[in-house]
C-alpha cells in the first residue's frame, strides 16, 4: 500500500503534466458529473462556499453565476491545476494549495462544501471527511460527486489502478460513504447514481451536519 506522501507525489506528477489540457481532455466527463453537482447544489442557500479539490475551477465558475453571489473559495493539492482555475474564474474566487486533510480554515466558517471527482484521491478519507464536518456551518450543505464503485467498470478500475502508476486510492459505493459521512458527523440527506456512458459510473451524495 502507498504512503501518504508517495500518494502525494503521484497525485502532483499526474496532474502537473495535465492541467493545462484538462478541461478539453475530459470535457464530456466534466460536463457530466458538474451537472450533478449543480442539480443539487443550485437549490441550496449559500453566502460562502468551500470546493474542495476545486481542480481547474469549473464548478466555481458555475457558482459564480449564480445571482445571491456567494463568496467563493477553492482548495486543491496541485498548484498546476490552480494556476488552470486562476485562467478560468480570475477574482471571482479565492484560491489556495492545500490538503483536504488538513482545510486551513476557521471552524463553522463555510454554509456549502463541494467536492467533484477527487474523494477517491484522498489518501485519509475519513479525515477529509471530518476535516469537512470542522469547517461546515451548523446549518451547511456538503455535495460530493465521485466515481461510484457500485457500477462494475468502477469495480474493475478500483482493482486495476493500484497496479499502476496512477494516484487512485479508493473507490466508494453509495453505502461505503454513506458509513464514511455517518463516521464523520453527517447524516445522508438525499443520493443519486448515475451512469453517464458506457464507462463511468458515478454517484452524488448531499449531506448535513449533526
Amino acid at each position: 500500500m502507498q504512503t501518504s506522501t508517495q500518494q502525494t507525489e503521484k497525485l502532483l506528477k499526474e496532474y502537473t503534466a495535465i492541467a493545462a489540457t484538462y478541461d478539453r481532455r475530459w470535457s464530456a466527463y466534466l460536463d457530466a458529473s458538474l451537472s450533478m453537482t449543480l442539480e443539487v447544489v443550485s437549490d441550496l442557500p449559500a453566502t460562502r462556499v468551500l470546493d474542495i479539490a476545486c481542480g481547474t475551477g469549473l464548478l466555481l465558475k458555475s457558482l459564480a453565476e449564480r445571482v445571491d453571489h456567494p463568496e467563493l473559495v477553492g482548495i486543491d493539492r496541485v498548484p498546476a491545476m490552480l494556476d488552470a482555475a486562476k485562467e478560468n474564474i480570475g477574482k471571482q474566487a479565492t484560491l489556495l494549495e492545500g490538503e483536504a486533510e488538513n482545510l486551513p480554515f476557521d471552524d463553522a466558517g463555510f454554509d456549502l462544501i463541494t467536492s467533484t471527482n477527487a474523494l477517491h484521491y484522498f489518501p485519509d478519507a475519513i479525515a477529509a471527511l471530518q476535516e469537512m464536518r470542522r469547517v461546515i456551518s451548523p446549518s451547511g450543505n456538503l455535495v460530493i460527486t465521485d466515481w461510484c464503485r457500485n457500477y462494475f467498470w468502477m469495480r474493475l478500475l478500483n482493482r486495476l489502478l493500484p497496479w499502476t502508476q496512477h494516484a487512485h486510492v479508493h473507490t466508494f459505493t453509495t453505502a461505503e460513504l454513506e458509513h464514511q459521512l455517518s463516521q464523520s458527523g453527517f447524516k445522508v440527506v438525499g443520493k443519486t447514481r448515475k451512469k453517464i456512458d458506457w464507462f463511468w459510473g458515478l454517484m452524488t451524495v448531499h449531506a448535513t451536519p449533526v
